[in-house]
């Protein structure tokens, strides 16, 4: 089995410090965002389940080489953590009557 070296950790030590900072600043955004968060939960989604799919399919594929799966897990904890805070926001919105606007027009 292949060692890290002191290089790649830093890497991905790094690599993990910048999608945490990513994560932390749109999470923090969401509650002020004027547009469509259920748009952001479905595109987040889908990007889960991709990173989450080529994570398995690495491990299952590349017996002994644990570096491009430890990315590709970075990534799906990133958006998985976007989706979920963006359904938590979604889901504490208030929903907007459309009879309540068609009756109006």
């Amino acid at each position: 089995m292949n060692a890290f070296t002191n290089s790649e950790l830093i890497g991905t030590a790094i690599f993990a410090l910048i999608l945490v900072i990513l994560a932390y600043r749109i999470i923090r955004g969401m509650p002020t965002m004027t547009g469509d968060i259920s748009a952001l939960r479905k595109r987040t989604l889908v990007w889960t389940q991709v990173a989450l799919v080529l994570t398995v399919l690495q491990l299952n594929f590349k017996a002994g080489d644990w570096r491009f799966a430890i990315i590709l897990g970075l990534i799906v904890l990133f958006t998985g953590s976007v989706w979920l805070a963006a359904r938590h926001y979604d889901l504490l919105r208030p929903t907007e009557p459309e009879s309540a606007d068609e009756d109006k027009e």
